[in-house]
This record gives C-alpha cells, sequence and structure tokens, in this order.
C-alpha cells in the first residue's frame, strides 16, 4: 500500500504573456498539488517524479522548483531541497501550464517519491482521483473569446457542424455488415449456419476459410461459424477473374453459401462479411446476394508503439479487429524519442538500452511510465511473426524508422551520431533537444544503411516508411558540418538540407527494394522522389498540396483520422485536444477525402485514408478499444463503401441495433456516446 496519496485541484484564467515586447492572451490552468504521507513513520522527501504533456512555468512555481526536466518527466524538490513529512503532514505546491485541461487523462500521471536514501516510494493517484479533480472553469463568454483568439494556422480549423448539405436518405442496410457493401439483395427465407459447412475450394482459397477459423479462435466469442461438418451447409469459393482485386460476391440460400472472388483478398473480405452477418444468429441467418468492392486500395489503421509498448497478443489483437471491418495497411510506429523497440542484429544495444525506461535508466519515464524499468522490444522473429499472422488476414505492414526528429533516445545511446562542435539550439514539441540526426556526417548513413539493410529483410511489402515530420526550428543552424555541406552544395536554407537527407536516404531504401513513405512534411520541403506516399496528418490541405504536385498521398487528418483525440468536451472523456477540437463519430464518417475543389486528375493518386492511433495515454491500456471503437468503424465504411451510400444518421441508428451485441460478444469496451 503506497504511503503517499496525491490530489490535485485545476483552477483555469486568462492570462496576458510578453514574449519579445507583444501581448498574446492565454488561457492558463493553474494546478494545486497536496502530498500527504499516509503512513505512521516520517519520510525525507528528497524529489517527487512524474510525467506531463504539458510544459509547467518554472517562472510560476509555488513552494517547488524543477530539479530536471527532459521529454514529459519532470522531477521537483521542496524549496529547502530536501522536505520532511511527518505522518498526515502535507507538502503544498502549485504550478501552471499555458493551456486547458480538458479532459481527466491530460493531467500528470506517472508519479512517485524518491527519499533521501533513494529508495522510491509509490503515489497514491489513480484514475479515479483525477475524474474526482475539482476543475473551476473560465466563464463561457470568456472562453468563446478566447477561442476566436487562439485559432490555430497550424491545422486546418474545423469547425463542427450538423450535416450542411445530407446525402438522400439511405434505408438500413437490414444486415449486420460493416462497413456497409455496395449492393445488397435480401429475400425473406432464412438458412440455419450452426452445424458448419462443407467446403469446396481450392487449396488456395481454402486456406482463407482456415484462417477465418483461426480469427474466430483469436477472438473468443465462444460461438463457432467456420467449421467443418458432413451435415453444414455447403460453402463454395470459386475464382471469378472478371471481379477486381478485393471485390467479392456473396450468395446465402437455403442450401448453399457461394462466394466468387479474383483473388484471395476478396475472399478474406467475403468470409467476413459473412462472419458479421451470421454472429448475431447463426440459426436464422438471412439468404441474400452482395455484390461489393472497396472505394479505396488504402485502408489503414497506426499505432504507436514506441511510447507505449504492446506487447505481440495486443498487436494481434488489433490486426485482428483490423481484418474484421476489412482494413488492410497496418501503419506500425515503433522507433520514437522515448524508445525504440526493433531489434538490429548489427547494433544489439538498441534494444538492450532503449526498450525500457525508468529511474536512473538511460532513458528516463515518459507519458506514464514510473520509476521501475518497463517497456520491451519486437525481436526480428516476432515482427516476422506479426508479418505473417497479418497476412493470413489481408493486412500488408508497413514498419516506420521515424528521421530524422524523433531520434531522441538514439542520440543518447550513440555519442558518434552527434556532432560535438553543433552549437545548434532548438526544442521538439514533445520538449526534447537534440533529437534530429546530423545530414552532414557520414557516421549517420552508415547506422542508417544497416538499420534499413535489416527492416527491409523483416517486411516484405513495398514501402518502408521513414517519418521526416517535426523536425524542430533551428536545427543544424549551428552546425559546422552541415554549413560545410550548405556550401558545397548551393543550399539556402535547412529545409533543402532535409531534402537532401531524404534523397539519400530514398537511394538507400532503393537499393533494398523498397519505396518511400513519409509524413506530409517530406512533400513540403523540396521534391522527393513520388514513387512512395506521404501521409496527410495535420489537415487536409497538405494531402491536397501534395497531389497537386504529383504525390500519391493517404489521407490522415487529425480532425477526422486521429483517434488519440478525445471524443467529447467530456472530462470523463479520454483522449487529447491539441487540435483544439474534439473528433467524435460523426467527425469520422461524415469526412470525405474526395470532397475537395481539386482537378479530378490528380485524385488519380489518393491512395486512400488511414486512421492512427499514438501512445501518450495509452499507458492505460483499458483505452484502446475506447478510443479505437466505434470510430475505426466509422473509418472503414468511409474507406469501403461509395460516398453515395453513406449517410451518418443511418450509419448511427444500424451501428445501434445491427451491430452493438457483435461488440459486446468481442468483449470491446467501445465508446458508449452513441449507443
Amino acid at each position: 500500500m503506497s504511503k503517499l496519496q496525491l490530489t490535485i485541484s485545476l483552477n483555469e484564467n486568462i492570462a496576458i504573456n510578453t514574449v519579445a515586447g507583444l501581448s498574446k492572451t492565454e488561457l492558463a490552468s493553474n494546478l494545486k498539488f497536496c502530498l500527504r504521507n499516509t503512513a505512521s513513520t516520517l519520510i525525507k522527501l528528497k524529489k517527487l517524479a512524474f510525467t506531463f504533456i504539458y510544459p509547467l512555468k518554472t517562472a510560476d512555481l509555488r513552494n517547488a522548483k524543477i530539479s530536471f526536466k527532459e521529454g514529459t518527466y519532470i522531477e521537483l524538490t521542496n524549496n529547502d531541497e530536501l522536505l520532511t513529512l511527518a505522518p498526515n503532514e502535507v507538502w503544498e505546491f502549485s504550478g501552471k501550464v499555458n493551456a486547458k485541461l480538458n479532459q481527466y487523462s491530460d493531467m500528470p500521471t506517472g508519479f512517485f517519491v524518491i527519499d533521501s536514501s533513494e529508495d522510491i516510494h509509490e503515489v497514491s493517484y489513480s484514475k479515479s482521483d483525477k475524474l474526482a479533480t475539482s476543475v473551476n472553469r473560465i466563464s463561457a463568454s470568456q472562453s468563446a473569446e478566447l477561442s476566436v483568439m487562439q485559432a490555430s494556422d497550424h491545422f486546418d480549423n474545423y469547425v463542427s457542424t450538423k450535416r450542411k448539405a445530407p446525402h438522400l436518405a439511405q434505408k438500413s442496410r437490414t444486415i449486420n455488415c460493416f462497413p456497409k457493401p455496395q449492393n445488397i439483395i435480401l429475400n425473406t427465407a432464412t438458412v440455419d449456419l450452426s452445424l458448419g459447412f462443407t467446403l469446396e475450394a481450392s487449396a488456395e482459397f481454402g486456406q482463407q476459410f482456415s484462417n477465418m477459423q483461426q480469427i474466430e479462435a483469436d477472438l473468443n466469442t465462444k460461438q463457432e461459424l467456420f467449421k467443418i461438418s458432413e451435415s453444414g451447409v455447403l460453402l463454395a469459393l470459386s475464382e471469378d477473374s472478371s471481379l477486381a482485386t478485393n471485390a467479392y460476391q456473396l450468395t446465402i440460400d437455403t442450401k448453399s453459401v457461394k462466394i466468387h472472388a479474383a483473388d484471395i483478398a476478396g475472399i478474406h473480405n467475403a468470409l467476413v462479411s459473412l462472419w458479421q452477418i451470421a454472429t448475431n444468429d447463426l440459426q436464422k441467418v438471412a439468404c441474400l446476394t452482395i455484390k461489393d468492392s472497396p472505394r479505396f486500395e488504402w485502408r489503414g489503421q497506426h499505432l504507436d508503439t514506441a511510447r507505449q509498448f504492446f506487447s505481440i497478443a495486443e498487436i494481434k489483437n488489433f490486426i485482428n479487429n483490423m481484418s474484421l471491418y476489412k482494413l488492410n495497411k497496418f501503419h506500425w510506429h515503433f522507433v520514437d524519442d522515448e524508445a525504440w523497440r526493433v531489434e538490429i542484429k548489427a547494433y544489439p544495444e538498441l534494444t538492450a538500452k532503449l526498450s525500457e525506461r525508468g529511474y536512473n535508466q538511460l532513458l528516463d519515464p515518459q507519458y506514464g511510465s514510473t520509476a521501475p524499468a518497463s517497456g520491451g522490444y519486437y525481436s526480428q522473429a516476432q515482427m516476422r511473426e506479426i508479418v505473417d499472422y497479418a497476412k493470413a488476414r489481408n493486412i500488408e505492414v508497413i514498419p516506420e524508422i521515424d528521421i530524422p526528429g524523433h531520434c531522441f533516445a538514439l542520440m543518447k545511446l550513440y555519442p558518434e551520431l552527434n556532432e560535438a562542435a553543433d552549437a545548434s539550439e532548438y526544442r521538439s514539441v514533445q520538449g526534447y533537444a537534440n533529437n534530429c540526426l546530423n545530414p552532414a556526417l557520414p557516421a549517420t548513413y552508415e547506422f542508417l544503411e544497416k538499420v534499413l539493410s535489416e527492416v527491409a529483410a523483416i517486411f516484405p511489402g513495398d514501402y518502408l516508411h521513414i517519418g521526416a515530420d517535426e523536425r524542430p526550428e533551428g536545427t543544424w543552424e549551428n552546425s559546422p558540418a552541415v554549413r560545410a555541406l550548405m556550401q558545397q552544395q548551393g543550399f539556402d536554407t535547412t529545409e533543402q538540407v532535409q531534402t537532401y537527407f531524404l534523397r539519400k536516404v530514398q537511394q538507400i531504401l532503393k537499393t533494398l527494394g523498397k519505396k518511400t513513405a513519409a509524413w506530409e512534411e517530406a512533400s513540403e520541403q523540396g521534391e522527393i522522389e513520388k514513387d512512395g506516399y506521404v501521409v496527410s496528418w495535420k489537415g487536409t490541405q497538405a494531402g491536397m498540396n501534395a497531389l497537386k504536385k504529383g504525390y500519391q498521398v493517404v489521407m490522415a487528418p487529425a480532425q477526422h483520422c486521429y483517434f488519440d483525440i478525445a471524443q467529447s468536451n467530456d472530462w470523463s472523456e479520454p483522449g487529447q485536444t491539441w487540435i483544439n477540437d474534439y473528433v467524435p463519430l460523426r467527425k469520422v464518417y461524415e469526412y470525405n477525402p474526395l470532397s475537395q475543389a481539386l482537378d479530378p486528375s490528380a485524385y488519380k493518386n489518393l491512395k486512400g485514408v488511414q486512421g492512427c492511433l499514438w501512445g501518450e495515454n495509452l499507458y492505460d491500456k483499458t483505452l484502446v478499444h475506447h478510443l479505437l471503437f466505434p470510430r475505426i468503424i466509422a473509418l472503414s465504411e468511409i474507406a469501403w463503401t461509395e460516398h453515395a451510400q453513406q449517410n451518418y444518421a443511418q450509419f448511427e441508428e444500424d451501428l445501434k441495433h445491427l451491430h452493438q451485441a457483435t461488440l459486446e460478444r468481442l468483449n470491446i469496451n467501445y465508446c458508449k456516446l452513441v449507443f
């Protein structure tokens, strides 16, 4: 049992801050901390440690001071350096951040105390404590005025409104099938599929049946559709080369189930539809004919396993959930400032030193991790296992090695990747100094060639993602090596240096048989080769601009497709709000990647859409399903179903009446705001 109990209260106010002679009105959140010794003996407190995604203002701390800070990790001391707390005695102090704390998950977390003997003490501060926070908000009129003043030009602004131009009224899909098929013809008959099937299929197509058996077993729904039985209904899986890739035709009648497709992707999609349609009642399955094909070839979902480690079992569950909604691209983000989770045999220290965070470790706690070392990494054998597991579910895995920024952990381990004479001063938006590789050092490319070579050998897909996002302002500006490179190449800006770097990395990947994927910044800082793709994430405009330039684009605008963003303004709803807005289910569903005014010829390069789930708040793994569902279902529908067939009001009704039971059966802790 913890010897220390913490409570925090929150009070908003409007502050006027002056920087370089310019006054700016901002909302500030004042936090009052009360740390109580609940033990029967005194504690000599040396420092209090925790993580907080918002930077505490040093000048506004009262009765405490920051002794160390790195990223989100903070160590505070009492002003007297060593604080003795007798039983039931409290340490009260306060601090301020220039931000609105909208959700309980915005609060500081991961608290622990180090005493005078360097012993570690847990601090009791739970999710329940955060939910019970005393919050004193500014008035509605002040908030409205401030919102106008704070409108951000860094991200596309999105105003939550009701649909301005609703589609023609759509009928219910009637059957439990998400995403909605393009064409459904129902009849009044039903068939009993509870006894299973007799299978008629080629070896290749029959393997897809076996794959669905494994998915059912992994999902542990205690309901078995895909079983072989002599008394079962005929299930015929047939090839039809006239159908497009991923497309299928599914016919259910009273004596048989027949599926036609051109490839194993189409067979998989048809079997997934069959599973959903049947799962609510195996004994009374609707007889019907479905003709179906996807709107976009790229229907993706991203997962950040760098900031928070996910076990192989958790990743498999994530992939299974993707496969049930016909998503087919898994963007695996496993390298960042906070950790390196990819086994590289040429550099065993990467995972030995950078896969765990903790007190007195090379990497300090971040994003909710506490004093004990915690984390993990993926062996090359495990990554190959995930690749095979995903392939059996019609999913391609795209690995991401994020460079040149987001490399704080890497730079901390290998000093040779730093230029000793580089006097550049910069800090990333996440609070890290010195987190960018130097494009002028030969050691940089020697390292990357070895790393990318091993990663490329593990992942057989066409693409390898290299990040290229959020390089902080000020990077390389005082690097003698970069200055020499700029003079040699005739460069005027560090943006040109980044393009030089990205092109060299592209050449490395080309020799490895890979195409380059990157975030939108890669298309904004010069011209790189366009055989890969860029992901538009800050908003929609960057994607539109990239399409005009001839880039292949995957749209993942944060205002619609970032599932780490909170779903409402309720304090009890988890998630982030750095976009100055929320991402409710409606906003996901009503996003149309083709709605912008653009020459139709540019759209030939629009590959599709992707959801993103970043890990800042996922130290609490119970939030994963809550943040994903049902938004990932809406994502699947805008990626699969033609826009003319989409209607949010009907989608929401169908979700409640046709699919909620499926979510319950899958034991998914879904967000219930629309249910």
